[in-house]
Order: C-alpha cells, then sequence, then structure tokens
C-alpha cells in the first residue's frame, strides 16, 4: 500500500508526535473475523491518518490496532494483542505476547517491542491506550459488547 515510500526519522517522530483529532465521536469494536476504521486528522489540517482495528476470528483475544499515513499507507504504529504470540525481530530476538511496533526509518514497522500492561481482555481500554500512545487527544468513545460464545 506505501509503494516502497520511506520516511526519514525525523519525519516519522514528527507524524507519530503530532497532536491528532479523531473525526468520528463513536466506534463500535469489530465482532469476531471482522475490523473497521476511521480517520483522523492532525493539528494542521492538512495530514489525514487511518485508525484500523482488527479482531481475530478464531481466537476473540486476538486483535490489532494500526495507524497508517492515509495518503501513502505507510504504517506508523501498531498494536498486536495476543496471548503466545511470537514475532521474530530483524537483529534475531523474538518477543512472545503482545506487542508494538514503532516506523523506524532503519527497520520501518518489522521490529516489536514488548507491549507491558497490555490484558487481552482489557479491549476497550487498549483502544485508548492505543490512542493515546498515537497522541489523540479527542478521542472517539469506543462500545463493545460482549458476544455470548
Amino acid at each position: 500500500m506505501n509503494n516502497g515510500k520511506k520516511l526519514t526519522q525525523a519525519e516519522a517522530d514528527r507524524m507519530l508526535n503530532m497532536i491528532k483529532h479523531s473525526l468520528v465521536k463513536n466506534i463500535n469494536f469489530p465482532s469476531k473475523g471482522s475490523s473497521l476504521e476511521f480517520d483522523l486528522v492532525g493539528e494542521s489540517q492538512k495530514e489525514i491518518f487511518t485508525t484500523k482495528i482488527y479482531r481475530g476470528r478464531i481466537n476473540h483475544l486476538k486483535y490489532e490496532l494500526g495507524a497508517r499515513i492515509k495518503k501513502d499507507g505507510i504504517l506508523l504504529l501498531e498494536l498486536h494483542v495476543s496471548p503466545g504470540k511470537v514475532h521474530p525481530n530483524p537483529d534475531g530476538t523474538k518477543i512472545i505476547g503482545s506487542h508494538w511496533h514503532i516506523y523506524t526509518e532503519e527497520y520501518g514497522r518489522s521490529f516489536a517491542f514488548p507491549a507491558e500492561d497490555i490484558a487481552s481482555d482489557n479491549f476497550v481500554e487498549n483502544t485508548i491506550i492505543f490512542l493515546e500512545k498515537f497522541n489523540v487527544v479527542e478521542k472517539p468513545t469506543v462500545n463493545f459488547q460482549l458476544e455470548l460464545l
């Protein structure tokens, strides 16, 4: 989606640290096997970002949140929530369990860092943590309905 485009570290840091506002007031956390997207606007009103939430179809405790630059699709930040998942990093280290991907000039988004204090069943709280890490100051209300097995 990003057509091979890369950001300098200064550009990536600027995009990650920019204050953002949600363009929607409410979101409903997706049901199993589905996803949703909503847009955010940067402080200068020129930068638009898209946030995507995907929820696992089989494992209801697996979900992913991602934020990308809308115009070129570069993923800036991701949170993968999944107990027991193993992510191999480019340097050979392995991250077990939930983890963050933060864009860097050197690795893009392929390097992962442990996500501490993330509990798989705290869908709403983890979505808020993700939005805070992405500097979204005007967040949507996150609605979640517990599904029966």
